[in-house]
């Protein structure tokens, strides 16, 4: 169920009153956990969306809260977001907190919608918004203060055999001025869903907001030391902070009672303990405490069986393992049937994927047929086959991938999509002069993948030459441009 609503805090004009409360506050929080693909579902992410937006309000911010969202609404709620902060003024501070799946690709973290079918990085690219999109609108919005929390490292659900975004969590962003980024862990890692209802990230984080006596930065390593107390070190919050100013900011205001600087010390001695006994011992000294939540967390941590799996996404019933290791054994045979090598497609496939060369010529003919070719610009994939200067030979190195290739992606291809569902556009390097070079490295993959396999004549639309006039950009990458130009690429289209 999609959930959008907007919460004016009913501490507000109480809170304003303050002088630690003295600018407009505007926050956006979105939870996906309902995903459509089988098997992506998660428990916690719009729990924790809850639970987060009830602090947020807690300390006097306008919460707008969005749950369960696709991508047209994820993109929908960035551009409320940057709108609700340009109104506020230059003093607003912002905060945008997210909790489902994410994933990284070259180096850009995207932030994974409910409708997203994700199997590939071009599907990525195409089907979830990335954390740009949003810097872009704050920065628009101009205010002075932005907090980014990101606890979007679950388990990567994508198939083994398909995947080939980075599956170990996200990338760091880099400090933006003006903006503290939190991740739920460190870049390159996973972080659990939780045992409870809530991640341990947020159980923290929601936690330790509503306490007084933090300054921003401080309550972001002190939640960071949390989650790595709850979790026994498995867990690793990080912090990217590009904050200025001379005063600290704090969400809960900067003075501290004697009682709450008590409990604080007390939390602190008791929160990475291993009794139990001790942990209940504080929720009883302290039964109004605002971190009971993140003290059962620990409890259940050390109450969970030693076998229970960290990092995981919804659980897998016994039946779907089973599908998962039947399909893994099939995979493992017909590799070994047509290449003789016991290998999984998986890691025949991903080498392709993710080569940088790869990576930056998808880019540059994305940009290219979008712009100036519609008759290939609706492409489920394409694979490029690059040649040596002056060269339309294929190495050994590429005929065995193309044979690999042929056998594992363009045969079922052209078997679901029919006649002319594949193209081969070929081009040569900035240094090459002659259009016949170029062609002739389209009618070389041509005659592979048709004479040597049996891949139908008509499945195949012919070689194409785009002439050095026509080249691909190698963008911002580090790839030499003449490399990526010297190339036949076959393209997987949707339609003709």
């Amino acid at each position: 169920i999609k959930m959008r609503r907007l919460l004016a805090s009913q501490t507000a004009s109480l809170c304003l009153s303050a002088p630690a409360f003295a600018q407009d506050r505007i926050a956006l929080v979105i939870g996906n956990d309902n995903y459509g693909t089988p098997g992506w579902a998660l428990d916690n992410p719009v729990n924790d969306a809850t639970l987060m937006s009830e602090a947020l309000e807690a300390v006097g911010f306008d919460v707008e809260v969005v749950t369960d969202a696709s991508l047209d609404e994820m993109e929908e709620a960035f551009q409320r977001h940057g709108s609700r902060l340009s109104e506020a003024g230059e003093d607003a501070i912002g905060f945008f907190f997210y909790a489902g799946h994410g994933a990284q690709s070259e180096g850009l973290n995207y932030l994974v919608p409910v409708d997203a079918e994700v199997y590939n990085e071009a599907d990525l690219w195409r089907e979830a918004p990335n954390l740009g999109l949003l810097f872009r609108y704050i920065e628009r919005a101009g205010n002075s203060t932005n907090f980014i929390v990101l606890d979007a490292c679950r388990n990567n659900p994508m198939p083994a055999a398909t995947r080939s975004v980075d599956d170990r969590g996200l990338a760091a962003a880099g400090r933006v001025r003006g903006t503290l980024i939190a991740y739920s862990t460190a870049p390159g890692s996973v972080a659990a869903d939780g045992v409870g209802n809530n991640s341990p990230f947020t159980t923290a984080l929601a936690s330790l907001f509503q306490e007084p006596g933090h300054s921003a930065e401080t309550l972001f390593r002190v939640v960071a030391t949390r989650v790595e107390q709850i979790t026994d070190e498995r867990q690793l919050p990080w912090t990217e902070s590009g904050l200025r100013g001379e005063t600290d900011f704090c969400f809960a205001g900067c003075e501290r009672t004697n009682d709450q600087r008590t409990e604080a010390t007390a939390l602190a001695a008791i929160i990475g303990s291993d009794n139990i006994d001790t942990l209940q011992g504080f929720l009883e000294a302290f039964p109004e405490t605002k971190s009971r939540s993140m003290v059962e967390a620990r409890i259940a941590e050390l109450e969970r069986p030693a076998d229970f799996g960290a990092g995981r996404s919804s659980e897998a019933s016994p039946d779907s393992t089973q599908e998962d290791l039947k399909k893994i054994e099939e995979e493992e045979a017909r590799v070994k049937d047509v290449l003789g090598v016991d290998q999984t497609v998986s890691s025949l496939v991903l080498p392709w994927q993710t080569a940088p060369k790869q990576v930056a010529a998808r880019l540059g003919m994305t940009q290219r047929m979008l712009k100036s070719d519609p008759t290939y610009s609706r492409r489920e994939d394409s694979y490029f086959v690059f040649f040596d200067p002056g060269s339309a030979e294929l190495t050994e190195e590429s005929q065995a991938e193309l044979k690999a290739y042929v056998h594992f992606v363009l045969r079922e291809h052209a078997e679901k999509f029919g006649p002319r569902s594949i193209a081969i556009v070929s081009g040569c390097d900035s240094t090459e002069r002659t259009t016949s070079l170029c062609r002739n490295r389209g009618d070389v993959v041509f005659d592979f993948i048709t004479e040597n396999f049996g891949l139908p004549d008509n499945s195949v639309i012919p070689a194409e030459s785009w002439g050095r006039h026509r080249q691909l950009s190698a963008g911002d990458s580090a790839i030499d441009p003449n490399s990526i130009n010297r190339y036949a690429v076959i393209q997987l289209l949707e339609d003709k």
